[in-house]
C-alpha cells in the first residue's frame, strides 16, 4: 500500500511541473501582430492580417544637380514607402548601410515608422552629407524597412557616385577706369573703377566677401566698399563697380586701392590691389561683362567683342504676364562619350538674358535661366514653367530660348534637344522637341514663342562641329499646336553656325541685332524677314555654307503671326 502511494505522489507531482511549463510556453507572445495561423482558435486578442511593405519610386536629389555626392553636399535619397497588404504595419525601422564602407559620408543608419496603414504612402527622405574628406567613387547604399513579424520590405540597392572636393581660386583678373565727367583722372572729378572677379578653378566658391580699402580723402560715393557674391561657379565672373571722388587734400600722385578676397574657407581666395595714376587718361565707355558658368573645360577670362552685348535696349514697362525660360548648352563633357562643345552657346543665352529682362520687359523673377544643363534640370524646369503657366492663367506669355545640341533618332527621325549629360548613342535621357512643344500648348498660355539656335540633322560627332555648332538623316516635322510661333537657326537638313568674329551663334546674333536695333518693337513678319536675309548671306560669307531660318507656326495663328512681337 506504501509503494502505492508513493506512485501516486510522483505522478502527481510529474502532471504538476506539465501543467506549469505549459502555461509558460502559451504565454511568450505579446506582439500586436497574431500571425493569420492562429486565426482558427478561439483567443480573446484582437488580430490582424499582415502588412505587405513596397519601396517604389526611388530618386535622388543634390544641390547641383550633378547626380553625386559632393564633398561638402547635403543630398537625399527619397522614396515612396507603400503598404499594399491587408493588416497595418506598426514599429517598423527603416535601416540604411554603405555597403562600400565609403569614408566621409553622414547619414542616418536607422528611422523609425510608428505606422504604416493598409493602403497608405508614405513619402520618405534620407538625408545623406558629404563632408570635406570625401573621396571620388561609388557609394553603395542597401536600404530596407524592417516589420516586427518578418514581413520586411524587398531591399533596395542605389549607387550613388561620390566627388572629392575641388578647390576654387577666387581672383580679381581685370578692370577698367571710366568716367563720365573727365578724360583724366582728377581731384574732385568722380570716375568710375570696374573690377572683374573671376573663379579660376573647377570647385565652385561659395560666400564670397570683397572689401576695399580706400586711402585717406577718397571717397566711395556707392557705398559699395563691402560686396558679397552668393557663389562663383567655375570660371564664372562677376563684375563689381565702384564710383570714387578724389578731395583737394588727396596729394598723392598715384591712388592704391587694396582689395581683401575671401570665401566660405577663408583659403582659396587671393587678396589684389589696384593703383592708379593721377591725370592718366580714362575710358568714357564702362566694361561690360556676361556672367559664364564654366565647367570641366579651360578657363579664360571673357572680352566683349560683340556690339550687341552692349548698349541693350530697355523699356520702362515691366510685364508680370511674361514667363522666359532660356538655356544655353554648350559644355558636352559630362556625357559619356562626349559630344562636341557648342560653341558660344552659353553666351547667346546670357546676352539673351538680358534681352529678355530689358527689351522685352519680363519681371526678374519670371526669367529662368540655365547653362550647361542636366536632362533632369530641363526635364524639371520644362515642367516647373508648365505648371507655373498654369496657375496664372489664360493671359500667360511664354518665351523660351535653347542654343545647344539638336540630334534625331536615326531610325524615327524624332528631333531631340539634348542636355549635357546625354549623348546622340542613347537619346533616352534626351527632351523630344514633340513633347516640349506639346507641354507648352496644353499650357494654355495666350503666346508662345520658341527661338532655337539648334539643329536637328545629324551626322558623325567626330565631325569639326566648331564650324558647324550641332550634330548631321532629315527630322521629322512636328505638329505645332496652341498659340505657337517657332523661330529656328536653320532648315531641317542644315546646320547652325557660329559667327567667330562676334562670339555668339549666326542666327542669335542677328536675332539679337534686330531687337538692339529695334529697341524690341519688331513684328514677327519683319524680324523673320531680316533672320533669313542677314543670316543666309553672312552665313556664306564667313563660314562657307548655307544656313536659312525658318519660321514655324501653328494653325490657329496662321495668317495673323506676322503682327505679333515680343
Amino acid at each position: 500500500m506504501k509503494l502505492i502511494y508513493t506512485l501516486l505522489f510522483l505522478v502527481l507531482w510529474v502532471n504538476s511541473l506539465f501543467a506549469q511549463k505549459s502555461k509558460t510556453v502559451s504565454a511568450i507572445s505579446n506582439k500586436i501582430f497574431i500571425s493569420v495561423a492562429n486565426k482558427t482558435t478561439t483567443s480573446s486578442h484582437s488580430t490582424s492580417t499582415p502588412p505587405y511593405l513596397e519601396i517604389k519610386n526611388y530618386f535622388f536629389t543634390d544641390k547641383d544637380g550633378n547626380k553625386k555626392i559632393d564633398a561638402d553636399e547635403s543630398a537625399s535619397i527619397n522614396f515612396d514607402l507603400c503598404n499594399t497588404g491587408s493588416g497595418t504595419g506598426h514599429n517598423l525601422i527603416l535601416y540604411t548601410k554603405e555597403l562600400n564602407n565609403t569614408s566621409g559620408l553622414e547619414f542616418s543608419p536607422s528611422i523609425k515608422i510608428p505606422e504604416l496603414k493598409k493602403g497608405e504612402v508614405q513619402h520618405i527622405s534620407i538625408p545623406v552629407k558629404g563632408d570635406a574628406d570625401l573621396m571620388s567613387g561609388t557609394a553603395s547604399f542597401n536600404i530596407v524597412v524592417d516589420e516586427p513579424n518578418g514581413f520586411d520590405s524587398d531591399p533596395l540597392m542605389v549607387e550613388i557616385k561620390t566627388q572629392s572636393f575641388k578647390a576654387p581660386l577666387v581672383k580679381v583678373v581685370d578692370y577698367q577706369v571710366s568716367s563720365q565727367t573727365s578724360s583724366t583722372l582728377e581731384r574732385r572729378k568722380p570716375f568710375d573703377l570696374e573690377l572683374l572677379v573671376q573663379n579660376l578653378k573647377q570647385g565652385t566658391a561659395h560666400d564670397v566677401k570683397v572689401s576695399v580699402s580706400c586711402p585717406a580723402n577718397i571717397f566711395c560715393l556707392t557705398a559699395n566698399e563691402k560686396q558679397n557674391i552668393e557663389k562663383l561657379s567655375p570660371g564664372e565672373k562677376k563684375l563689381l563697380s565702384y564710383t570714387f571722388v578724389a578731395n583737394n587734400e588727396y596729394r598723392d600722385s598715384t591712388i592704391n586701392f587694396n582689395f581683401d578676397i575671401n570665401e566660405k574657407y577663408n583659403l582659396y581666395a587671393q587678396d589684389s590691389s589696384v593703383i592708379l595714376a593721377m591725370n592718366q587718361k580714362v575710358s568714357t565707355n564702362k566694361l561690360i561683362v556676361k556672367g559664364e558658368n564654366e565647367e570641366n573645360v579651360d578657363i579664360a577670362v571673357a572680352s566683349l567683342t560683340s556690339d550687341v552685348d552692349k548698349n541693350i535696349p530697355e523699356i520702362s514697362q515691366k510685364f508680370s504676364n511674361k514667363i522666359a525660360l532660356i538655356i544655353g548648352n554648350e559644355d558636352y563633357n559630362r556625357s559619356p562619350n562626349s559630344e562636341i562643345n557648342v560653341e558660344y552657346a552659353k553666351r547667346d543665352a546670357s546676352v539673351f538674358r538680358e534681352y529678355a529682362k530689358k527689351t522685352m520687359g519680363v519681371q526678374k523673377n519670371n526669367v529662368y535661366f540655365y547653362t550647361n544643363a542636366t536632362s533632369g534640370v530641363m526635364n524639371n524646369e520644362i515642367d516647373r514653367v508648365y505648371e507655373l503657366i498654369k496657375r496664372m492663367g489664360s493671359d500667360t506669355e511664354l518665351i523660351f530660348y535653347y542654343a545647344g545640341h539638336g540630334f534625331p533618332d536615326e531610325k524615327t527621325h524624332t528631333p531631340y534637344l539634348i542636355p549635357i549629360d546625354v549623348n546622340a548613342t542613347n537619346l533616352g535621357s534626351a527632351i523630344p522637341l514633340k513633347e516640349v512643344y506639346s507641354k507648352f500648348s496644353r499650357s494654355g498660355a495666350k503666346k508662345i514663342t520658341i527661338i532655337l539656335d539648334a539643329c536637328f540633322s545629324g551626322g558623325g560627332r567626330n565631325q569639326g562641329l566648331l564650324a558647324a555648332r550641332s550634330v548631321r538623316i532629315k527630322p521629322k516635322k512636328e505638329e505645332l499646336q496652341g498659340n505657337m510661333v517657332v523661330f529656328s537657326a536653320s532648315t531641317d537638313e542644315q546646320t547652325a553656325l557660329p559667327y567667330p568674329s562676334q562670339k555668339h551663334g549666326m542666327f542669335t546674333y542677328f536675332l539679337l541685332k534686330k531687337l538692339q536695333e529695334t529697341k524690341g518693337s519688331v513684328t514677327f513678319g519683319d524680324l523673320d524677314s531680316y533672320l533669313r536675309k542677314n543670316v543666309g548671306v553672312t552665313s556664306l560669307r564667313v563660314n562657307g555654307k548655307v544656313q536659312d531660318p525658318v519660321t514655324s507656326v501653328s494653325p490657329s495663328v496662321q495668317g495673323q503671326w506676322e503682327e505679333k512681337t515680343f
